[in-house]
């Protein structure tokens, strides 16, 4: 009879380490490692473009548009199309003119009021109005 170890237990919480599984395990932390690595020289290469970005920003002043350009180009660069469009969302605000409201104006005129002669100027003057 095989002894049952209880669901509760301790022993349930020690990985069990066998050569298939500490492979495997070895094979994640090489994987962990070469991605901390990449992050780390990415990060090296945003400090040092940031540093380039700095330099070259005191010598000639840039605008917030054109800043919003720049991190929407690398934004595409990166494929993220998300970032992308809401920067491109920004920069519509600033590159094209919003259109002004337009006030209207509603008149009730009762047609018994008016002359014929008023009515005729009226009706040209609204049909004149009409695009084509």
């Amino acid at each position: 009879m095989a002894h049952k170890i209880h669901p509760n237990s301790l022993k349930n919480l020690k990985p069990l380490l066998t050569s298939e599984n500490a492979r495997e395990y070895q094979l994640k932390a090489a994987a962990s490692r070469k991605a901390n690595n990449l992050a780390r020289e990415q990060l090296k290469l945003t400090v040092k473009q940031f540093k380039e970005f700095k330099d070259s920003f005191e010598e000639n002043p840039v605008g917030a548009i054109d800043i919003l350009r720049i991190l929407m180009v690398k934004a595409l660069d990166e494929d993220d199309l998300v970032q992308a469009a809401d920067l491109a969302k920004s920069l519509a605000e600033f590159e094209s003119p919003k259109l002004s409201r337009i006030d209207q104006t509603n008149t009730e005129v009762s047609v018994d009021e008016l002359s014929d002669e008023e009515l005729n100027r009226m009706l040209k003057e609204v049909s004149s109005n009409i695009p084509q």
